[in-house]
């Protein structure tokens, strides 16, 4: 899981810093950008870096105690019970922003582009595949052409 993850996180951050450079410095795609659409793509560029940054210390304790601490944190936050804040309360500062700017992910995620991932409709994803093909002739020219072919050839 450390090397798959840090794998798929580097590559998912590369992808990550290319998209926000180009939603930066790129005129056309600044224009169409709100400051969500910035700040979003910025916060999954920390988030990323994070995670990526968390390897090493989970490398540490292969034994799994870290992530015991998470798993009852997290099911402390679902069943609502106070004091699930107590279980990462002594892990390290990293896996604690990690968990921020996650939350804080959620937090803002209704008031970003992104909320409209969930709008598409379920038939979408089973549809027929179409493509549109543009031709550049002249298919008003080739009607009218037709039209007077059938008209001389039927007289």
């Amino acid at each position: 899981a450390i090397v798959a993850g840090g794998v798929a996180g580097v590559f998912a951050i590369l992808g990550a810093l290319i998209l926000l450079h180009r939603r930066v410095f790129d005129p056309r795609i600044r224009a169409n950008s709100s400051f969500g659409d910035t700040a979003i793509l910025t916060l999954l560029t920390i988030q990323l870096a994070l995670g990526l940054s968390t390897i090493p210390l989970s490398s540490q304790h292969l034994d799994g105690s870290e992530m015991v601490k998470f798993m009852n944190w997290a099911q402390g936050i679902f069943t609502f019970q106070p004091g699930a804040a107590d279980y990462v309360a002594n892990v390290h500062w990293i896996f604690k922003s990690h968990l921020f700017i996650g939350l804080t992910i959620f937090l803002v995620f209704p008031f970003t582009r992104l909320v409209h991932m969930l709008s598409a409709p379920i038939w979408y994803l089973g549809r027929r595949g179409w493509q549109l093909v543009r031709t550049r002739r002249d298919i008003a020219g080739d009607r009218a052409r037709a039209r007077a072919g059938n008209r001389a050839g039927g007289a």
